[in-house]
């Protein structure tokens, strides 16, 4: 059955017919680009003389829900990830509780001189700098209590993809007992006091001889910290060479002065991630597998969380079907609420999701088009245009958002007009997954679920009929 349509037609007549497919047609697809509503236009500008005409369509969108549970490592030692771990609570009775954790492991800095460390030099303060980069939450005006803690198993430095279920085991507590004020919009640091305890056990490692730098990062082992309960912040923890690290600053007899020694925060950190859903979100969601919400009208995405809906074009397909021709000016796919809302100061980071990108997948879940399927939609290119990498992953878009019309919205009128031009390109049974993070192609291609970067927590609750098109294009009367 096809979606409904509503159409507004807006006739514009021409003093010379020229041919449609050529490039006066072109350059005035270009040219509409950049509007918004339909506007006069003279007509010898116009192709197709009488016999064509500028519409408009706004088509519906079906959809439902995927979860994917493979999201993978936040950490700078994967090819596209962020670079931030996620730590903290959100709080809702729709969505539910959702708290991340985060792991990390510890490295010495290279430009430290270990041969420099005194043997009979001990820590005075060792703590750990939080370099944040990214808020979300409205209770930023109160304290929060950082918990960190020494893991029991060492975190491997490479070649193991953590996800957001992975969990490891801790050894003790190493953090003072301290609350902490975070304040998204200044440039103050946050430290956490650590125990000194710790601080000569990683002065004792950097002065033994027998380990190298994997070796003491072996010998620390990783750390993970967490968020005690009650305040609804999430932030998240710089990867940055630099932004985050644990610093002992310590003092000796032959020393004029304080010294320090850092570690990067860095290794294979990842978030882990408990959820318990919320009145919308169902308890058995799992996997790649479609679902629905608990209320069907309603559409969500969390690409921290891994909720995203799996938006169809079948309303568009039926569409072309009834056009002998079609031309698109401007196409966009808009995702608009009126609820929509952004707060940026000193106790509220607040956003809906401003950087989507979408993803066709089969009816398995698999990734089924890449960069090379599309002449116009290539995401990494060489300096003479050619594809730096085929076989990659590509999106056809980025969704970004407008807070003045309150809409995530992205053209997509490249891509609709090659499925229109090569039918083949597009199956009913394909769809668009939302992420927050370009996937990268596995060393062999996507057979199973892909792996997914984790975004971050920005998102949107939407009834699903205003996600739709909205197209202008030219066409025969």
């Amino acid at each position: 059955m096809k979606n409904p349509i509503s159409t507004y037609i807006q006739n514009w007549q021409a003093n010379n017919a020229v041919r449609l497919l050529t490039g006066p047609a072109f350059l005035l697809a270009f040219f509409f680009a950049s509007c918004e509503e339909p506007i006069e236009v003279e007509g010898d500008l116009v192709p197709g003389g009488n016999n064509t005409e500028i519409r408009f369509v706004e088509i519906p969108l079906g959809l439902n829900h995927a979860a994917f549970d493979s999201l993978i490592i936040s950490t700078n030692g994967v090819t596209g990830s962020r670079g931030q771990i996620f730590v903290g609570h959100q709080s809702s009775p729709e969505i539910g509780d959702f708290t991340a954790e985060a792991y990390f492991g510890a490295l010495l800095d290279n430009d430290f001189i270990r041969d420099s460390l005194p043997a009979n030099a001990t820590a005075v303060e060792t703590r750990l700098k939080l370099g944040f980069n990214y808020f979300y939450g409205d209770e930023f005006n109160q304290a929060q209590n950082f918990i960190v803690s020494q893991l029991r198993d060492t975190l491997i430095v490479s070649g193991e993809l953590y996800s957001i279920y992975d969990e490891i085991s801790i050894e003790n507590k190493v953090s003072l007992d301290q609350e902490i004020i975070v304040n998204p919009i200044d440039t103050i640091p946050d430290y956490v006091q650590l125990s000194n305890t710790l601080g000569n056990d990683i002065l004792n490692r950097v002065r033994d001889e027998d380990l190298n730098s994997v070796g003491i990062y072996n010998a620390l082992r990783g750390f993970k910290i967490e968020v005690e309960g009650g305040v609804n912040n999430l932030q998240a923890i710089s990867l940055a060479s630099g932004e985050s690290f644990i610093e002992v600053i310590y003092s000796a007899p032959s020393l004029d002065t304080l010294k320090s020694v850092k570690f990067d925060i860095s290794g294979s950190s990842f978030t882990h991630v408990d959820f318990d859903p919320g009145s919308l979100i169902p308890s058995t969601y799992s996997g790649n597998k479609s679902f629905d919400l608990l209320d069907p009208s309603k559409a969500y995405f969390n690409n921290l969380m891994g909720i995203s809906p799996r938006v169809k074009l079948n309303g568009y397909l039926n569409f072309i079907d009834t056009v002998e021709f079609l031309q698109i000016n401007k196409a966009e796919l808009v995702i608009n609420s009126n609820d929509f809302s952004t707060a940026d100061d000193e106790s509220s980071q607040i956003r809906p999701a401003g950087n989507i990108i979408p993803y066709i997948l089969d009816r398995d879940g698999n990734i089924v088009k890449k960069g090379e399927d599309f002449w116009a939609l290539q995401s990494n290119f060489t300096t003479n245009g050619a594809p730096a990498d085929p076989n990659q992953a590509s999106s056809p878009v980025v969704l970004t958002y407008d807070d003045n019309k309150k809409e995530i919205k992205a053209d997509l009128s490249f891509f609709l007009q090659e499925i229109y031009n090569n039918p083949d390109l597009w199956n009913e049974e394909y769809d668009f997954l939302f992420t927050g993070q370009f996937i990268r192609r596995n060393q062999t291609p996507f057979n199973e679920v892909p792996k997914i970067n984790l975004g971050n927590f920005d998102n949107f609750l939407v009834d699903k009929e205003n996600i739709k098109l909205k197209i202008y294009y030219t066409t025969f009367k």
